[in-house]
């Protein structure tokens, strides 16, 4: 597991070493989740694994050991200070990017400090906060979202192809359970560490039956659990609660019979056979979106406003076998989960798998009941993605009405030509939208809703920011949900405190609200593209309004 660890370390290039090292801004992480600093979960549980990121850390290329761990490596030792104590973390891995410890167990609780020293010369010190616990899950994309590293009975990784079964014992695989009284620089006793974790599952808790350390690795925690009854699809959400924080989300495949996952808003198993049996998918995904957004604050001045906006996009991507089962493929989550992601500083923590882009055309042509519109490549020199703003109330006119369009791919050098019709669907009713103003992270919300697709789906989103004393966006924190529709459009979905409590707090001096909102999602419509395996066209329409977030 070692071994796995490490192959779970994204080498980065480097340039030649100058003299002192630099640590980025909140570059201390959990080594599992990689939560950002500024987010519920952010802080170093004492015992676990963590890493900090920067320039001239270490040396050009990696250098790890083994037992016993020391607090030097290859010239590399590290600070840190909490409530005026001084600790030396263990060293597990050093490079130039980047450094992986062990906080010890005997690290105080607090706001502290970390400094990293290499070849004589000492970074300046960034802030770190360290707690007693604060689990995160390893996720098979190295990056803490999408799959994740989940064993059976018999070490094989739990995976689309290969998924889990209700009732079956499994093994998540983490750090941050908390601190022991073993001595760290050895491999440590195997038992339960500290108060006993939930373990969530889908919405339901699992039995737990041992939390604590793999004994064959410093700072590595395996929870051991069971899989929920009830519980299917190849996005299963899961997570670990230790008491009011929850971890990262990641995600499990659970199969009614067999070893192959089906999804509905997913692959199917017939397309996941082929993955199966090694083959590449290729991939294409038509969209059309409206959204309709109220942006309302009360400070510094009284504002409200909504705009509405129109939208449509054609990808086309290929896939290896492995791309497909490490993927988290947009935070997708089965039918009655939440997933959670974030973002730190200026952009998104994105799925680091990256597919290959497939030339379909210099753009994509749509058509429909107001005419034509273009979707142009994102970007002209890279391949795969197209799409345009079709649109808005605040430079009309609207475009896309409920209605039947139809886009026309012209082919290119890896997809032939074809065209695909998809209907709009009216925008929903959120019946409850004008009582939600605030949402209680302990207690959770529901959302009720009318009119949308019978039978389809409804997505339900939120997010809020993490700012600094300054009022400085540090990260934000976001989850989305997948409900059925109902038969004839109308329902309700509740959004548990597990998912909740991972968004930052809103901050009353803060110039920027939360967000909560609702989609009506047209069940996938299959579609027909020459050399592509997989085409799907989802039409949607999204409601959504500013709102706080309390604890």
């Amino acid at each position: 597991m070692m071994r796995y660890l490490l192959g779970l370390c994204s080498v980065l290039a480097v340039a030649p070493l100058a003299a002192q090292p630099v640590i980025n801004t909140g570059g201390a992480v959990n080594a599992a989740s990689y939560s950002p600093a500024g987010l519920p979960n952010s802080a170093i549980a004492q015992g676990s694994i963590f890493i900090v990121f920067g320039q001239k850390l270490g040396p050009a290329s990696i250098q790890y050991t083994g037992f016993p761990l020391q607090t030097t490596l290859a010239g590399t030792s590290a600070k840190v200070t909490v409530n005026g104590t001084t600790v030396s973390p263990l060293m597990i891995y050093t490079l130039a990017s980047q450094v992986a410890m062990l906080m010890p167990s005997s690290t105080p609780v607090g706001s502290g400090t970390i400094t990293i020293t290499y070849s004589g010369q000492t970074s300046a010190p960034v802030a770190l906060q360290v707690a007693a616990t604060n689990f995160g899950i390893f996720a098979v994309n190295t990056a803490g979202s999408g799959p994740a590293v989940v064993t059976d009975a018999n070490n094989g990784y739990i995976s689309l192809t290969h998924a889990a079964s209700p009732g079956q014992v499994l093994v998540l695989w983490g750090t941050g359970l908390g601190k022991i009284s073993a001595d760290e620089t050895q491999p440590p006793p195997q038992g339960n560490v500290g108060t006993k974790p939930t373990v969530w599952v889908g919405s339901q808790q699992a039995v737990v039956d041992y939390w604590g350390r793999s004994g064959c690795c410093g700072g590595l925690d395996q929870i051991n659990f069971h899989v929920p009854t009830g519980i299917t699809g190849c996005y299963v959400p899961v997570a670990v609660q230790t008491g009011s924080t929850v971890s990262n989300f990641g995600s499990i495949a659970v199969a009614s019979s067999g070893t192959v996952c089906s999804d509905p808003v997913g692959l199917s198993s017939t397309q996941l056979a082929l993955v199966q049996n090694g083959q590449n998918l290729s991939i294409a995904t038509l969209g059309l979106a409206r959204s309709t957004s109220t942006l309302s604050l009360s400070a510094p001045i009284s504002f409200s406003s909504t705009t509405t906006t129109d939208t449509g996009s054609a990808s086309f991507y290929r896939y290896t076998p492995t791309q497909v089962t490490s993927s988290s493929f947009g935070q997708a989550a089965s039918i009655g989960g939440c997933m959670v992601f974030t973002v730190n500083g200026n952009a998104a923590i994105t799925d680091p798998i990256q597919p290959l882009g497939l030339d379909a055309g210099s753009s994509v042509a749509l058509s429909g009941p107001n005419g034509s519109k273009t979707l142009p490549l994102q970007l002209a020199s890279v391949k795969g993605s197209y799409g345009a703003t079709l649109g808005s109330n605040t430079s009309p006119p609207l475009y896309l009405d409920a209605g039947a369009y139809t886009f026309t791919v012209p082919g290119g050098a890896d997809v032939g030509a074809f065209t695909q019709q998809l209907q709009m669907p009216p925008s929903l009713t959120w019946s409850n939208q004008s009582s939600i103003t605030s949402v209680s992270e302990s207690q959770g919300v529901t959302v009720t809703w009318t009119n949308a697709i019978p039978n389809g789906y409804v997505g339900i989103t939120g997010y809020s920011l993490a700012l600094d004393q300054n009022n400085n966006f540090t990260a934000e924190a976001m989850f989305t949900c997948k409900a059925s529709a109902g038969s004839n459009g109308a329902g309700s979905f509740f959004i548990p405190p597990p998912v909740l409590l991972n968004l930052p707090v809103t901050v009353a001096s803060s110039p920027i609200p939360g967000y909560l909102g609702i989609t009506s999602e047209t069940a996938a419509q299959a579609c027909t593209a020459p050399h592509i395996d997989v085409c799907m066209a989802i039409a949607s329409a999204q409601v959504q309004k500013t709102v706080t977030y309390t604890q």
